[in-house]
């Protein structure tokens, strides 16, 4: 059945994967590098290492949860898309084929969603990316004793 929401639906779409294309460098979740003498550091600077980790972990959760909430919206278009495409000149058992394909793209959408609620409450964690990994050891070690590491 071809339905005049077809195009709406395209172009939402569009839309989402042009978000989504715009934050993948900043989906990334960032590591945090805990200083290894904290125990030795004063109560005030133990405080903001503490805040300075809340901080980066909220960062990440935030991140990772927007960029998977606008994958399954995507990937939920994109099986809406397919089921308002003109079926009527397929044959049954290639109407079926099109439903289970369709059926399991919406269970990658459920799962995919799935992995939202634990990143949020803090169940489960964001993924790493190593490059930003190695920028943040950089930083981390500047900060902390005022070179680079190898200069």
């Amino acid at each position: 059945m071809e339905s005049p929401d077809l195009e709406t639906v395209e172009k939402a779409r569009a839309l989402v994967e042009e978000i989504i294309a715009g934050r993948s460098p900043m989906a990334a979740a960032v590591p945090y590098f805990a200083p290894t003498d904290i125990g030795c550091l004063t109560p005030a600077r133990q405080e903001a290492e503490s805040r300075i980790q809340e901080e980066n972990d909220f960062g990440n959760r935030l991140r990772a949860a927007i960029q998977m909430s606008l994958a399954a919206a995507a990937a939920s278009l994109r099986v809406s898309e397919s089921l308002m495409q003109d079926f009527a000149q397929l044959s049954l058992p290639e109407r079926q084929k099109q439903l289970a394909r369709c059926a399991c793209d919406a269970q990658a959408c459920r799962d995919i969603a799935g992995h939202v609620a634990p990143i949020l409450s803090g169940k489960e964690a964001p993924k790493l990316d190593a490059l930003m990994e190695i920028k943040r050891l950089k930083s981390a070690i500047y900060e902390r004793f005022g070179r680079w590491p190898g200069g």
